[in-house]
């Protein structure tokens, strides 16, 4: 009876103890559109969504409604922003949500923010930007002050008109060419409560020149058209956290891998496009110019020199290519392992002298958020691969094939039963690895690698 008495003595004691959650003053259900808005399901509304769709408008409009959410923190509408956005363009985390699904929620953008911090305080323009390129995206981002009038409503229509001038709406490529458009805009100079905001921009109607704003704080407003000029008015506001003005952003995904040519297998451990040819191409120059000047063989040092731009650089050699995607089952995992156990050996092999910062593998945020660091334990879009790993394929890709495919198998010679996990298979694919960078480099000068 005693032990009961003290169990429910202390059960009542951490019952008095506990904090209790402070009760809002007011409460509050939705707020009600200033008359600059016109509420998307109003008789208004609709009528501007038909003359919309009749100058073809709305081309942004059903991906990004299909994933349009509600941000589940009353700060959140930047990260929820970009949550609707990036499950509109289908890009893969490559992170489980749920169960076996991979599907993105606000809980994955922690790579190089604090959400609880960013429960209290929101996010910046600057910070909204980093966070989309680090989950892969191609982000074209404006200031409202360094912008006119004429540069946002080419954006608006980039994103919202199907074969707008100026977008890639006619291309004949064949490749996808959607973007979206986030804003981040000060509240107030629409006429509405709060201050600064984040939400997509879904259609634009020419006639009435107004977009159509899908508010990530539906508990407060509703999906509604803003005439275009009030939002221009809107992104001009200095944000008091960066000095600077907000401003909007276009954003895309292109998973245009270069490196990936059709009739070779496709690289394990790194992906780049064509972007990425200005820095092949200096290096294609580096090697003839070591080849007429040096009757020297070129040298991992020679390569490790390039593209450290001697060590003064550790990251340089992702101006060529970035670390793969994560592999999403066990088969590819080990597949990636066993290319980096091999690669590693390797590099042991040739005794060469090198700074240790060049052992720490690329963080998701390196060139993408000035001033960030990303947070190594979070599960990143890309595999760990270390720069040197990365130097020293382009190295293997820079000698002729015999020597290469001599330098891959000389484990087999030296130490065959030591390596025995190390199969074949995995020597083929580092020399794989090493001719797709090749190819890469020499058909840098190309405008169509499928020419």
């Amino acid at each position: 009876m005693s032990a009961i008495a003290y169990s429910s003595s202390s059960s009542s004691s951490s019952a008095r103890n506990a904090p209790v959650p402070t009760k809002p003053k007011r409460t509050f259900y939705r707020r009600p559109l200033p008359e600059i808005c016109t509420a998307l399901s109003s008789p208004e509304g609709r009528a501007i969504f038909s003359s919309a769709h009749a100058s073809h408008g709305l081309k942004s409009f059903f991906p990004l409604m299909e994933q349009f959410s509600t941000q589940i923190e009353p700060a959140y509408c930047g990260p929820t922003t970009l949550v609707v956005i990036l499950n509109a363009l289908a890009v893969d985390p490559r992170r489980t949500w749920k169960g076996p699904w991979r599907w993105y929620e606000e809980a994955h953008l922690n790579c190089c923010v604090d959400l609880e911090e960013v429960k209290k305080t929101g996010i910046t323009f600057g910070t909204f930007a980093c966070l989309a390129r680090c989950q892969g995206l191609t982000v074209e981002a404006h200031l409202g002050s360094e912008s006119s009038v004429d540069d946002f409503r080419k954006a608006v229509k980039k994103a919202c008109v199907e074969n707008a001038t100026g977008s890639s709406g006619d291309d004949s490529s064949g490749e996808d060419d959607s973007k979206f458009l986030a804003v981040s805009y000060t509240r107030k100079v629409v006429g509405q409560t709060g201050d600064g905001h984040f939400s997509p921009v879904a259609a634009y109607d020419e006639a009435s020149d107004s977009l159509l704003v899908l508010d990530t704080a539906r508990f407060k407003y509703g999906p509604h058209w803003i005439p275009l000029q009030v939002m221009y008015d809107a992104l001009q506001p200095v944000d008091t956290a960066t000095g600077k003005s907000r401003g909007y952003a276009l954003l895309s995904y292109h998973f245009n891998d270069t490196m990936a040519h059709s009739g070779m297998p496709r690289s394990v451990l790194f992906r780049s496009n064509k972007a990425k040819d200005p820095v092949r191409r200096l290096y294609k120059s580096f090697l003839a110019e070591h080849y007429q000047e040096n009757q020297e063989p070129l040298t991992f040092e020679h390569v490790l020199d390039f593209w450290t731009k001697g060590g003064e650089n550790m990251n340089y050699i992702w101006s060529i290519f970035d670390p793969q995607l994560a592999p999403t089952n066990e088969e590819e995992e080990a597949i990636v392992e066993n290319a980096r156990a091999l690669i590693q050996k390797l590099i042991r092999g040739m005794n060469a002298q090198y700074d240790e910062r060049l052992l720490k593998s690329k963080p998701s945020c390196v060139d993408t958020c000035a001033g960030s660091t990303c947070n190594p334990s979070v599960p990143s879009r890309n595999i760990s691969v270390s720069p040197l790993e990365a130097i020293f394929v382009v190295y293997l890709s820079s000698l002729q094939s015999d020597e290469r495919r001599k330098l891959v198998y000389r484990d087999r010679k030296e130490a065959f039963d030591e390596y025995d996990s190390i199969s074949n298979v995995t020597h083929e694919q580092i020399i794989c690895e090493a001719e797709l960078i090749q190819y890469a480099i020499e058909a840098s000068d190309e405008d169509d690698l499928d020419k």
